[in-house]
This record gives C-alpha cells, sequence and structure tokens, in this order.
C-alpha cells in the first residue's frame, strides 16, 4: 500500500471516530491527509468506499495478530493465546476495534464489507472456531458445537475488553489485563 493511501486510510479512521458518520466528509479527511478533496476523489469514490477500505484494513491488521497463535500447541492454550491476541489487538489498534466492533455497521460501511469483504470478516471468526473444534476433538471441551463455544468465546471477550475500552471499568490497563487473562482461562477451562 502506498504511503498516501495509508495516510488517507488512517485519516478516514481518525475523522470518522472524531466526527461520527454524520459529520464525516471527504472534505475533512483530505484536509487531515494534506491533499485536496478532488485528489481523495482520485482515491475512492465516496466516504462509503472509503470507510469500507479502513474496515477492510482494520480485519487484516486483526487477523495478523490472531495468526500469530501457534496453531500447535495444546488446544486450550492455543484459546487463551488467541483470546490475549484479540485483547492485544484492541490495546494497540484501538481506533480500529473501535470502528470493527464498537459502532453501528450501517453506519461504517460493514454492510458493504460483508459482501464485498466477507472473507476478511470471517476469517478471524474462523479461525477461532477452528481452535475451538480442536479442543473439542480432543475432548477438552464440554461443548460440542463450536460455533455457539466460538461466539460465547467471542462475546465474553467482546464484553470485557469494550467496557475496559469505554472507560467503564475503575482498574487500569495493566489489572485490567491480569483479570481479562483470569476471566478467559477460567471460561475457555469451563467449556
Amino acid at each position: 500500500m502506498s504511503k498516501s493511501k495509508e495516510n488517507i486510510l488512517l485519516c478516514a479512521r481518525n475523522v470518522f471516530l472524531q466526527e461520527g458518520f454524520s459529520h464525516f466528509s471527504m472534505r475533512k479527511v483530505a484536509s487531515c491527509a494534506g491533499m485536496s478533496a478532488t485528489a481523495l476523489y482520485r482515491h475512492y469514490t465516496n466516504k462509503e468506499e472509503l470507510l469500507f477500505q479502513v474496515l477492510l484494513r482494520g480485519y487484516r491488521i486483526f487477523s495478523q495478530y490472531l495468526e500469530k497463535v501457534n496453531d500447535d500447541q495444546d488446544p486450550l492454550v492455543c484459546l487463551e493465546e488467541s483470546v490475549m491476541a484479540y485483547l492485544k489487538f484492541a490495546l494497540a489498534e484501538k481506533p480500529y476495534y473501535e470502528m470493527m466492533f464498537m459502532t453501528n455497521d450501517q453506519m461504517t460501511g460493514l454492510d458493504k464489507l460483508n459482501i464485498d469483504g466477507a472473507a476478511e470478516t470471517r476469517h478471524s471468526f474462523e479461525l477461532l472456531q477452528q481452535r475451538v473444534q480442536r479442543a473439542i476433538d480432543t475432548k477438552q471441551m464440554v461443548s460440542d458445537d463450536s460455533y455457539i463455544a466460538s461466539f460465547g468465546l467471542w462475546a465474553f471477550a467482546h464484553g470485557q475488553t469494550s467496557l475496559f475500552l469505554s472507560g467503564r471499568t475503575e482498574v487500569s490497563r495493566k489489572k485490567f489485563v491480569e483479570v481479562y487473562r483470569d476471566l478467559m482461562k477460567a471460561h475457555i477451562h469451563r467449556m
């Protein structure tokens, strides 16, 4: 990706989070990126396409975090590391996390992402589901439905992470990571 396109995507992400969809404009993104709105339209046809590209980039980065987990280790340890990778992504890439998981999907182009970027959106969940299935197959997990178990695991991780990122917890980042790790580990071993 060219440096100018990278800069445009970062500006679009930041403008969206600061202004919301109703005040998001190509002109504001162009100003942030240090270019004219006309030049921006040479890269992206409209704001929906631009936001779609921002989300697509976010999902690709998210997948990279999850793919770093070693699938050759014990299935439960792999799941523990997977949920920690989820948290690392959320903490390191908070603006992407907020756009992807904490905003109204009709406002951000997620509907288009579900059609045109379906592989990217599904990849991270499918990776989690494959890891859960391994735990089921090795009889380390009581659940017999990898989809339901994966969805529940993701929801549990997302709930804690969203509460922390939105400032609704009264603990330090370090303490939150410790509590999250302990809660997720206990949850995984009870599934």
